[in-house]
């Protein structure tokens, strides 16, 4: 097999006032006959997927029969979200995986690709200098 290329993707931080390049990638979310893009970012210091809880909506999935769970967030907070079994497709790839994920509201950001998808089951390069990271199916 062969390493899948992708670029760094930009975006302007306030906080730096320039534009920050991270790693991030397109993933479709299925749920039955019910699917959806979601951009995420590749993320080494989260343990599962997290994903914006507005596009558990698109999959058809009722919040009110999922289980709940509190995660932990980078500021030591805790934040309330739930679980639910869908399949996860990476851009560039076949294969879905089938996984619990945790939708969780008020993401910045469409999704989060942990630990226990991303990184068990793909192997991760990235170039942070030349704005570049490479995936590689196990």
């Amino acid at each position: 097999m062969t390493w899948k290329d992708y670029d760094y993707s930009g975006e302007f931080s306030l906080l730096f006032q320039g534009v920050v390049y991270r790693p991030m990638i397109g993933v479709r979310l299925e749920n039955g006959k019910n699917f959806t893009n979601c951009f995420s970012l590749i993320d080494s210091g989260t343990d599962s997927t997290l994903i914006n809880a507005d596009f558990a909506q698109i999959l058809g999935i009722d919040e009110s029969k999922c289980p709940k769970i509190k995660v932990g967030t980078a500021d030591k907070s805790t934040a309330q979200g739930f679980k639910a079994k869908i399949t996860l497709k990476v851009d560039g790839f076949d294969r879905g995986l089938e996984t619990e994920v945790i939708f969780l509201k008020n993401m910045m950001t469409g999704g989060l690709l942990g630990q226990k998808d991303i990184f068990e089951n793909f192997k991760i390069r990235f170039e942070k200098k030349r704005h570049k990271f490479y995936l590689l199916e196990e």
